[in-house]
C-alpha cells in the first residue's frame, strides 16, 4: 500500500493550490471534478485504514464511505489547511466511529472453553491484542489536536517535521502535542483500565 508523503517547497504549495481549484469546481456543480480528489488521495484513505487495523479486504469499503462523507461534506472544507490534513481528520474520525459500530453490531461474546487457544503463549497474544484495542478506543478520548498527531505520527508512520507540514504547525507544536497526547491517553487508560496498564 502506498503511503503518502507531504511534499515540501513548491510542490506543496502547487498540489493544494490545485486541491483548492479542484474542490471549487465540484461546489460550483462540476462533479466530474471530484475523480480527481478520489484518484489523488484513494491510495492515502486506504493506507490510513489499513495501519489503523482495519482488514485488507474491507478497506475499499472504508475507502467508499470516506469518500462519500467527502462528497457530502465538501462545503465544510475550509483552506485554511490543506485538504490532504482535512481527509487525514475526516478518515481517522470516520474509522473510530465504524470501529464502535462493528463492536456493537458484534456484541460482546466470550470465548467458548472448548475453543480457546491453550497453547504456550496464546494467552499472550490475546493480551497484546486486547491492550491494543483498549489503546485505540482511549485515543477516541482524547483531546482531537493529541489525537491527530499521534494518529499520523504513531499510526502513519510520519516523521514530525512531516507532520507539522502536513498540518500547517510548527515542529515545536507537533513535539508539544505529542508529549501532552501520551500523557492524557495514559491518564484515560489507567483510569479505565487499571488492570491492562500501570504507572
Amino acid at each position: 500500500m502506498e503511503r503518502f508523503t507531504p511534499v515540501s517547497g513548491d510542490s506543496a504549495a502547487d498540489r493544494a493550490a490545485d486541491d483548492l481549484r479542484i474542490v471549487k469546481e465540484v461546489l460550483a456543480g462540476r462533479q466530474d471534478s471530484f475523480r480527481e480528489l478520489v484518484t489523488r488521495y484513494q491510495n492515502l484513505v486506504a493506507g490510513i485504514a489499513w495501519r489503523s487495523g482495519c482488514r485488507r479486504e474491507d478497506a475499499e469499503d472504508v475507502v467508499s464511505e470516506v469518500f462519500f462523507k467527502v462528497y457530502r461534506n465538501l462545503d465544510q472544507y475550509r483552506p485554511d489547511h490543506p485538504f490532504s490534513t482535512w481527509l487525514y481528520r475526516l478518515t481517522a474520525n470516520h474509522l473510530i466511529d465504524r470501529s464502535r459500530r462493528l463492536k456493537k453490531e458484534r456484541g460482546r461474546t466470550e470465548m467458548p472453553a472448548q475453543v480457546e487457544d491453550t497453547s504456550p503463549g496464546a494467552q499472550d497474544g490475546i493480551e497484546t491484542d486486547e491492550r491494543a484495542a483498549l489503546v485505540r478506543k482511549a485515543l477516541g478520548e482524547i483531546d482531537e489536536r493529541y489525537r491527530e498527531v499521534m494518529y499520523l505520527v504513531y499510526v502513519e508512520g510520519l516523521k514530525v517535521d512531516e507532520t507539522a507540514k502536513a498540518l500547517g504547525v510548527p515542529e515545536g507544536t507537533v513535539k508539544t502535542r505529542l508529549m501532552r497526547g501520551r500523557d492524557a491517553l495514559k491518564k484515560v487508560l489507567l483510569r479505565k483500565n487499571p488492570e491492562h496498564f500501570t504507572e
